[in-house]
């Protein structure tokens, strides 16, 4: 599996750190204040992804640590989308792009998108 292998909790504080850096834990709590969650919640949340190397604290202040990402949004989103290729399409892009192109109807506007996509990675051929 991946690197981080952040779940869909630990996502929403990735997503606040992202928007806005060197946020001490009651800043991300209010940030997070839709979510209803608890405060100690939050910190269990905080502490995985410091766990998981996700993020990072300046402990300059000893009263209140300020957190930041240490991993990019981008690369991110590329772990957990091979994680889940692998997961559920055993590695395959095509396998994927075929159960949802059977599945959804594709606008005429998103299979000239896919169409660049792959002429770009084939060289235009």
């Amino acid at each position: 599996m991946g690197k981080y292998n952040i779940s869909e909790a630990e996502w929403k504080v990735m997503t606040c750190l992202w928007k806005e850096s060197n946020l001490t834990l009651k800043q991300i709590s209010q940030n997070l204040k839709d979510t209803k969650w608890s405060y100690s919640t939050i910190r269990t949340l905080v502490t995985r992804l410091m766990e998981k190397g996700a993020i990072d604290a300046d402990k300059s202040s000893s009263s209140n640590f300020k957190y930041f990402p240490v991993v990019s949004e981008k690369e991110c989103k590329v772990q957990e989308t091979k994680n889940f290729l692998t997961r559920v399409f055993n590695g395959s892009v095509s396998m994927m792009i075929s159960a949802l192109a059977k599945q959804e109807e594709l606008s005429s506007k998103e299979v000239e998108e896919l169409k660049k996509i792959i002429e770009s990675m084939d060289g235009g051929e």
